[in-house]
């Protein structure tokens, strides 16, 4: 079972993030340190290894709660990083370590965009560890390592044990992520929001029919949902599902100038429709008889955010 060490905490003791900053010399109470907790706990809860700065141990429980059961600690394995002579020539890389592979912390830099890769590569051949951060890169900056997150769904995508429960908090990592001032893209792999939004017509047409050739994981596995979104690219086929979606019994004969209203004003906002613009548009084409008003799922919050 290979273990996968985040070394966020150790990054935001050496530098803190804007929301984290500390002050004075205040060490137990501040924020950094409550923060910290609350990472060490979610990650805990999800199977991560957590790497626990030494002086901010009091933010840790007594006990083995930052490691897995039966990981020595951390100190007990060297780190070996970079990625140079991996990338070079990988048989030799892996022959060379692959004696020290219980002792050793694989933490690959993602200066060619390849951490991922090669941490996964390394596990695939009998490494033990992987140090990186939930992430990766585009968080914290290439030499963090791979984002691990991404490195767990690659073995998983593989049929391998990652050891790991309850991938599907991991939106409440990139919750913390953000509260600590980290700019997270909507749509980084796997930690972001919008990751399964979609607008293409094709595209929608092809994940209702059959979703497993478009997703390489469901959206249910890390926390998430697929949603539809309207705008100038979408076709008939996503104004029948999103219509079917809301709840809304539209004619057929509709359609097609439901689509030619939606993507009029799609492009006059220059940007998609929540379901609330979306629903308007539908009802202006319904019969009278079924053309109730309906507050649809989420268009609230949706029109909040639009």
């Amino acid at each position: 079972m290979p273990y996968l060490v985040d070394s966020t905490l150790t990054l935001f003791r050496a530098s803190p993030p804007p929301g984290l900053a500390i002050h004075g010399n205040n060490r137990t109470g501040d924020a950094f340190a409550l923060w910290a907790g609350e990472w060490l706990d979610l990650l805990h809860s999800m199977g991560f290894v957590v790497e626990v700065p030494a002086d901010l141990r009091h933010a840790a429980p007594h006990g083995p709660r930052a490691r897995k059961a039966g990981a020595a600690p951390h100190s007990m394995y060297a780190r070996l990083g970079g990625c140079c002579d991996a990338l070079r020539d990988a048989p030799a890389f892996l022959a060379r370590y692959a004696p020290l592979r219980e002792r050793v912390e694989f933490c690959p830099d993602d200066t060619t965009g390849c951490a991922t890769a090669l941490a996964v590569l390394w596990l695939a051949h009998g490494g033990m560890r992987v140090a990186g951060a939930i992430g990766g890169s585009a968080v914290h900056g290439p030499a963090v390592g791979p984002a691990l997150e991404e490195v767990a769904l690659c073995l998983a995508a593989q049929g391998r044990d990652t050891g790991l429960t309850r991938l599907d908090l991991l939106p409440e990592a990139a919750k913390l992520l953000r509260r600590a001032g980290l700019p997270l893209s909507r749509h980084k792999p796997v930690l972001g929001a919008d990751i399964f939004t979609v607008e293409s017509g094709i595209h929608v047409d092809g994940i209702a029919k059959a979703p497993h050739l478009y997703e390489p994981f469901k959206p249910e596995t890390v926390g998430l949902a697929r949603r539809v979104v309207m705008g100038r690219h979408s076709g008939l086929g996503a104004v029948r599902l999103k219509a079917r979606q809301l709840g809304l019994a539209l004619p057929e004969t509709a359609a097609r100038p439901v689509l030619e209203a939606v993507q009029a004003l799609a492009l006059q906002r220059q940007g998609s429709l929540n379901d609330a613009q979306f629903a308007a548009l539908c009802r202006a084409h319904l019969p009278p008889a079924i053309a109730k008003p309906r507050t649809p799922s989420g268009a609230s919050a949706e029109a909040d955010h639009a």
